[in-house]
């Protein structure tokens, strides 16, 4: 599971979308809430009002200090035309003052879920926080907290949901797409059918395909997640720095799992990808190029078991990575 190279030391962080793959039709429709939008934003007394940045959206937007007492949630009220999945996507000015872990929480239909955004970097854009599964009616869907320890102000600007395409994407790249160019999604591991995936620490990790989740915490992986999608694979991710999901959480494909990191056997921050069937490793490569692509990957049952690592290579197995 050690990261064979040192790509990973010249690597700036990139919190964006997660790359998916739909089978239906595109047919999205978007929602965008800002902070000063009519009876659709509450936030406390605690919550200042800012236009200093130049990347804020719309006239101004909310901050406040971090408190490890009191949530005091900042709330984006949104009208969810119908219960399904919806990505969910923030923006917010980003400054070297303001917080490095500022929560986010996302009200799906199975339970609030909070993930950390590092609001230094990034700002001036619409930073996915991943898709998920929402209810349908007029209520509060996100909500940034104070309760952090990371150091700076929170900030509350806009929040925009987008029904998922065709009914729900079925395929998403493991990490955001502007992580790593397509090139890195090819790399042979080091000794068996993986791939070694060269991101900082704190990187978003999401599920490529729909399924449940099972945590790994151990010396080898780290903190990691087992995904079983549901074809019956299960989607291994280890060396997690945090994780997005409660173990036997139910997932959709891209939906943030976890934050990547360099727990467990690990020589340098990266994101640790598998695919097994059964008891059978397969080289994921192929998977993971096609998502990519933007085409419909093959079937984890037909991914190769050799030819993806240096150990196979170095035996003159033929390369099978498209």
């Amino acid at each position: 599971m050690r990261r064979r190279g040192a790509l990973w030391l010249a690597m700036a962080v990139a919190v964006a979308g997660p790359m998916l793959v739909s089978t239906g039709p595109a047919a999205a429709a978007t929602v965008v809430v800002d902070n000063s939008t009519a009876g659709q934003f509450t936030a406390g007394e605690a919550w200042g009002t800012s236009a200093w940045s130049a990347q804020r959206y719309g006239a101004d937007y909310r901050y406040a200090n971090p408190d490890t007492t009191t949530s005091d949630p900042a709330w984006y009220r949104f009208d969810v035309p119908s219960a399904g999945n919806y990505l969910v996507e923030v923006w917010y000015p980003a400054d070297p003052g303001y917080n490095n872990a500022t929560p986010f929480i996302v009200a799906t239909s199975s339970g609030n879920q909070t993930l950390h955004v590092n609001q230094r970097a990034n700002g001036g854009r619409w930073v996915s926080l991943g898709t998920f599964p929402l209810a349908a009616g007029v209520r509060d869907v996100v909500a940034v907290s104070r309760w952090t320890t990371g150091t700076g102000y929170v900030v509350a600007d806009a929040v925009r949901i987008t029904t998922a395409t065709g009914g729900g994407s079925s395929f998403s790249l493991p990490l955001p797409r502007t992580a790593l160019p397509r090139g890195e999604y090819d790399d042979p591991h080091h000794d068996y059918p993986a791939i070694d995936l060269p991101v900082p620490t704190g990187t978003p990790a999401y599920a490529v395909r729909a399924g449940t989740v099972v945590r790994i915490n151990d010396s080898s992986c780290g903190m990691g997640i087992n995904l079983t999608g549901t074809d019956g694979a299960i989607y291994t991710y280890c060396h997690f720095s945090a994780w997005s999901v409660a173990g036997g959480a139910t997932v959709t494909a891209g939906q943030r799992i976890g934050s990547t990191g360099n727990t467990g056997n690990s020589t340098g921050p990266h994101l640790h990808f598998g695919i097994r069937t059964g008891s059978t490793r397969r080289c994921p490569q192929n998977f993971l190029l096609a998502v990519y692509d933007g085409v419909t990957p093959p079937a984890a049952t037909s991914l190769p078991t050799s030819g993806c690592s240096y150990a196979t290579a170095a035996r003159g197995t033929v390369t099978m990575l498209g």
